[in-house]
């Protein structure tokens, strides 16, 4: 059974031969991760995922500031110096409206700004006219061709908490829920018109088989209180979910952290699958917990990307085997909790993402 082939099925509750293996490394060039396939400590990783593991071929399309492509946003990245103190900025400038954020290193250590600091400044980008991005998604069709059976196509979709994520920081958008919680349900509201156009756009056009909806672990506990998930992100999420599934479409909605709290929001919004269920002591959910929650959800998970890179061998074997005794209770896709970001990782690294592949394949048959 080939990875395509293995993951519709799963998707679509069939039989298949073995629980499908996916370490998070896109196919096609991903700006988030690094290039996998051109860097070559990954190398011998790379050949074992083309063989072994299935892929999801991630990518993400240009959708403007905070939704919005207006032609006459200006968005500027630029570096500068005053003294011994480096600024790296990023603007964002609408006439006589500019927001700007920034990491500045120097002597006294690390400094960020981020571009909103109240929630009240989140009507000015309301001001701005409104275009729809409708990005250029030719590429899509050739890259799916390239993929071949190798698994399926991927789109990554912010829902509407994805651009506070990129402009508010966490402290002050935690902040905010409680002390401009009506300003902050006006901005995600608008951000919620818009998500469900773009979404309909990519999906008018034949995107994509998988959808990967990111920003609502935003709103989870510790920075958000359980009761107002629901406001901040679950009603959004069905939304989104519920029009994808309208066109035939499957969804994973992205998770980190403490899922357990929420559990209840994740089942309203209903997704195909959910990534990443986290144990003690990083998160404080278990699978066998989601999974008794969730019901036959495809649940996604659950190996630390820090234990890849530093346990042995014969722990990941071990982590494996029991993700696995959990995971197939129902159906379950094996999986780091993070992608690959550095450039370089050490022959350690290497042999315990193929020790992963490896007991993947051995303890996850059906």
């Amino acid at each position: 059974m080939n990875s395509r082939e293995r993951l519709l099925r799963l998707f679509d509750k069939k039989e298949i031969d073995r629980v499908p293996i996916w370490l998070l490394f896109p196919y096609h060039r991903y700006g988030s991760y690094v290039d996998v396939y051109d860097i070559p400590c990954y190398r011998k990783v790379t050949d074992y995922i083309d063989i072994h593991c299935d892929t999801f071929d991630r990518r993400g399309y240009d959708t403007g500031f905070c939704y919005n492509a207006n032609p006459d946003i200006l968005r500027i990245q630029r570096t500068r110096r005053e003294k011994e103190t480096v600024f790296d900025e990023r603007i964002v400038r609408y006439r006589d409206i500019e927001f700007t954020s920034f990491t500045a290193r120097g002597p006294e250590g690390t400094r960020i700004k981020s571009m909103i600091e109240d929630a009240s400044e989140l009507e000015r980008i309301l001001e701005i006219p409104y275009f729809k991005p409708e990005p250029d998604l030719s590429a899509y069709f050739r890259e799916k061709e390239e993929l071949g059976d190798k698994g399926i196509m991927m789109l990554n979709l912010n829902d509407p908490l994805g651009p506070l994520y990129s402009i508010m920081s966490a402290e002050a958008f935690s902040l905010a829920t409680v002390t401009q919680y009506k300003k902050l349900i006006e901005f995600t509201d608008e951000m919620y018109r818009r998500v469900l156009r773009f979404t309909e756009y990519v999906l008018e056009n034949g995107l994509a088989e998988v959808f990967f909806i990111i920003g609502c672990e935003f709103a989870g506990p510790p920075l958000v209180s359980p009761e107002k998930f629901n406001e901040f992100s679950a009603r959004y999420v069905k939304g989104i979910v519920d029009l994808i599934r309208e066109f035939g479409r499957k969804s994973i909605v992205h998770y980190h952290g403490n899922l357990l709290e929420i559990l209840e929001g994740i089942k309203y919004i209903n997704p195909d699958g959910l990534h990443t269920i986290e144990a003690p002591p990083i998160g404080n959910c278990t699978i066998a917990k989601a999974r008794e929650d969730l019901g036959d959800m495809v649940l996604i998970g659950n190996l630390q990307y820090d234990d890849l890179a530093h346990c042995e061998q014969g722990e990941i074997r071990e982590m494996v085997r029991s993700a696995m005794e959990e995971g197939k209770s129902g159906r379950f896709i094996l999986s780091p909790t993070a992608g690959p970001y550095e450039e370089y990782i050490d022959e350690n690294m290497v042999n315990n993402y193929l020790t992963m592949i490896d007991a993947g394949i051995e303890f996850g048959k059906c």
